[in-house]
């Protein structure tokens, strides 16, 4: 799932809002972003993590080829939502080498899937509550939605070679700007439009993630209701309020409410993990996503942990006679998991 040599690889991110490619090119000292592109997702094509219909993803996926003019065929995307479980477990302490054959007993208690339909990966954590016992992060993909991403890739004319976690790809992102924080408990929330990646990274260690589902899309749905207005209107409303916009009186209300459902969500996940951690207590939280950008979201957020707006661009290069600062600007909450994706590398 990790995946190291020097092959360059292409990153795809596809979400229920859109579709992102991106390519970077690494070093040792730094990493630039050569190409970056954004297309909406097809209607009716993609929805819980789960590709519905492969050939029109693959038709996106073209297009946004031929507009970036890339030659690069091999591809690192990830799972989220419902296609990707992603749990720490605890086991007595064995010989690494003998995990592989005690990791699919041990995953049977965890996994509400068929343990035959699904593909299996783990980490050895470097924290264990004893002695006597050990820390895995266990990850079980569900084979049918991971041949639905393949088939998608292949029909775009590209090799699906990395196939990554977005919460992972998230965190890679994060630590290629941030650096590994010794001694802290970071979180990490990518707001997309229909659900939220948390991430918790303790120690240098990804220890905790799961995908909530609220979203941009929550705000939309509950201005569609309570306005009487069509979906698109319900969405121009939404980016409207902040920007000194026209939007009815009643949408800000609107916007608060949901706030405090999406927010409240999120922070019985803080809950959850800090209950069940080691852990107990969270320093840090950086926020990225479209839907970060919900006027007082981010505000509220910071009423439960300290955040601040994750910067996927903070360390790395951006080529000014490339890409407008504008643009950077436009594209900077959208492209956290495409830059953690575009900078893995073949070699597994």
């Amino acid at each position: 799932m990790f995946l190291f040599d020097k092959k360059k690889i292409l990153a795809l991110d596809v979400g229920a809002a859109t579709v992102k490619i991106a390519e970077l090119d690494s070093s040792r000292n730094r990493s630039t972003l050569l190409a970056l592109g954004i297309a909406p997702t097809p209607a009716n094509s993609f929805a819980g993590g789960e590709i519905l219909n492969p050939q029109a993803i693959a038709e996106t996926i073209q297009a946004l080829i031929q507009q970036l003019k890339t030659k690069r065929t091999h591809v690192a995307t990830a799972l989220s939502g419902t296609s990707v479980m992603v749990k720490r477990i605890t086991i007595p302490r064995i010989d690494t080498k003998l995990i592989p054959e005690q990791i699919r007993w041990e995953a049977e208690q965890y996994i509400p899937y068929d343990i035959n339909e699904v593909n299996l990966e783990y980490e050895v954590l470097k924290t264990s509550p004893s002695p006597e016992s050990m820390d895995l992060l266990l990850v079980a993909a569900i084979q049918g939605h991971v041949f639905k991403y393949a088939e998608a890739i292949s029909a775009a004319g590209l090799n699906c070679t990395i196939l990554d976690v977005s919460g992972f790809a998230l965190a890679n992102c994060f630590k290629a700007n941030y650096g590994e924080l010794d001694g802290q408990s970071v979180a990490l929330l990518n707001i997309g439009a229909t659900s939220t990646s948390m991430v918790v990274i303790d120690n240098r260690e990804v220890v905790f993630a799961r995908d909530i589902p609220v979203g941009g899309m929550n705000y939309t749905v509950d201005l569609q209701k309570g306005l009487n207005v069509s979906q698109e209107e319900a969405e121009a409303f939404k980016l409207s309020i902040g920007k000194d916009k026209t939007a009815p009186v009643e949408a800000e209300g609107l916007i608060n409410a949901t706030t405090e459902v999406v927010s409240d969500e999120i922070k019985a996940s803080f809950d959850f993990y800090l209950n069940s951690a080691s852990s107990h207590t969270i320093s840090r939280c950086f926020v990225t996503g479209g839907a970060s950008r919900t006027v007082g979201l981010i505000e509220r957020l910071n009423q439960i942990v300290p955040c601040e707006k994750l910067d996927p661009f903070l360390k790395i290069k951006v080529d000014p006679k490339t890409f407008s600062q504008n643009y950077i600007d436009q594209v900077r909450d959208f492209a956290a998991v495409a830059v953690g994706l575009g900078l893995r590398q073949v070699g597994d």
